[in-house]
């Protein structure tokens, strides 16, 4: 299956039209997203899909996805074969590794979905909004670390001023105490020469 043919979703699903059915794909953006695949569940023949909705869903070593429909329409086919072998998934997601097939409505229009190259600059769009997220994140991780460093540092001084108050008020309190202890000692001494 050549690309060329192929619309795109917001979702990252591939479609192909031949005819009044459509192929349905996960696109390799996708699948590099998710990483290593684990599991996959399809939905069986005679079952609607629903634009917007969750038809089935893949989950890898990190993640459950669900796959979310890009359109309407009656399922014809499904690629039941494909949850026991998702390597061929991830190797061709454009030809083997479809999902679905799907039997559009009458008049049914594919307009609304993306061509390649709308797909790749909406794809490079996702990676440059990751990127300057993971620097915005960089500098808040940053700050908080310098936050926390001058945290510490003013810690370190407030303990140290309060123990030396408390220091200095424990040596009054002492040096009061052996002054009281020594009067009453002489004032003791005083009475019993009396």
């Amino acid at each position: 299956m050549k690309k060329v043919k192929i619309k795109y979703s917001p979702r990252h699903n591939w479609v192909e039209l031949k005819r009044k059915v459509v192929t349905i794909g996960m696109t390799d953006y996708l699948i590099d997203e998710l990483g290593d695949l684990i599991d996959l569940c399809l939905p069986k023949v005679g079952e609607e899909v629903i634009d917007g909705i969750s038809y089935g869903e893949v989950e890898s070593m990190s993640t459950l996805h669900d796959l979310i429909a890009p359109l309407n329409g009656a399922i014809v086919k499904v690629n039941s074969d494909l949850a026991t072998s998702l390597k061929v998934l991830q190797k061709d997601p454009y030809g083997d590794g479809w999902f679905i097939k799907v039997r559009l409505p009458e008049d049914y229009d594919l307009d609304f979905l993306m061509d390649e190259d709308e797909y790749e600059e909406y794809t490079k769009s996702i990676k440059k909004k990751a990127k300057e997220a993971g620097k915005k994140k960089k500098k808040v991780e940053a700050k908080k670390e310098v936050e926390k460093k001058a945290v510490k540092k003013v810690a370190k001084k407030t303990v140290k001023k309060v123990a030396k108050k408390a220091v200095k008020k424990a040596v009054k309190k002492a040096v009061k105490k052996v002054v009281k202890k020594a009067v009453k000692k002489k004032s003791t001494a005083k009475s019993k020469k009396r």
